[in-house]
Parts: structure tokens; sequence; C-alpha cells
């Protein structure tokens, strides 16, 4: 095996101003540090399933702030993924982050300077052109996973007890050395 220098294979290019199919891959709530208002910082995946530039890129740094004159910009998201209906509450700021996790959207990307860095700010959410053809990468957060939500569909997991060896009634369960195989 050679152990030589090649210029053309240093790595992930920049992105571009252009548009993406990607997937939101993780989330963290934070403060903002103009307004200090609360908001839902995302990052997203340029999708490896779809034949495009950029592929595995991650788009960093997506800020949703949470007031209701911003709400526009989360709905742009919700609406992009077409999975939701109209009205749809999903109980908690953390809730939404968590359920927007891996569902496929486009975007429309500018590049920005900032402390004279370019970095890639999303400008527009659409509905994905293309279905998911891999298991996307995420980051779950335990937190908003024990919140109360709406239920979706039959597919989610009920909320188990704390304690593993209590029964549903939050009782614990005896068990006789009788009843024990060894």
């Amino acid at each position: 095996m050679s152990f030589s220098y090649d210029e053309n294979n240093v790595g992930i290019k920049p992105l571009e101003a252009g548009e993406y199919e990607v997937y939101p891959s993780a989330w963290a709530r934070e403060q903002s540090k103009t307004s200090s208002n609360d908001m839902i910082q995302m990052n997203y995946i340029v999708r490896d399933d779809v034949e495009q530039p950029g592929q595995g890129n991650e788009i960093r740094f997506d800020n949703f702030v949470l007031t209701n004159s911003s709400a526009w910009r989360r709905n742009s998201l919700i609406k992009a993924t077409n999975a939701y209906p109209n009205g749809f509450d999903f109980g908690t700021p953390e809730n939404w982050a968590e359920e927007m996790l891996g569902k496929p959207v486009k975007v429309t990307v500018e590049m920005e300077t900032y402390n004279g860095k370019s970095n890639a700010k999303i400008k527009r959410f659409d509905k994905s052109d293309f279905p998911m053809t891999i298991q996307p990468q995420v980051k779950h957060h335990q937190q908003a996973t024990n919140q109360q939500m709406p239920q979706t569909n039959a597919s989610n997991p009920p909320v188990s007890s704390p304690d593993p060896f209590a029964n549903n009634n939050g009782n614990q369960i005896n068990v006789s050395d009788d009843d024990l195989p060894f």
C-alpha cells in the first residue's frame, strides 16, 4: 500500500449555495444570544441516498426561535415533511424537534459570512422529491421522548414504569425462590 499525498482527496467539500435533499439529524434547546429568547437549534445531513453534491455534509446551527412571530418558519419545516395534518399539536418544542428528526425535506441554502467564515444558511423548506431509502442517522434526546405528546399512530411505544420490577399498578412483584429455575 502506498502512503502518498493526493490533493484531490481531502475530505468532504464545503457546500455551495443551492438546493439540497436533507434530513434533520440533531437538535438542542438553546437561548438566543441576541434576544435571549428560547430556541431550538437544528442540524441537518445532506442525504447520501440522493445523487447530489455535498453528500454527507452537515448543515449546522439552523435556529428556530420559540416566539409567535417566528412560528411561520417552524410551520414551513413541518409542512415540508408532509407528515402531519394542519393543527397537529406536538405538545412541546422538544417533542416537535424530536418528531422532525429523520424526516426528508428539500432545502434552499445561501452562503452567509460571519466573523470572516462562510456558512450555509437555510432560506427555504420544500417537500422532498425523493423518499428515504436509507435509515437516517439521528441523535435522539431521551428527555423529549418521555414527555406527553398526542399519539400519531399505533407504533408509538407506551411509556413504561421507571421500576422494571413493578407491575402495571406500580406495586412490586414478589417471586418466591421456588419459582426460579436456578
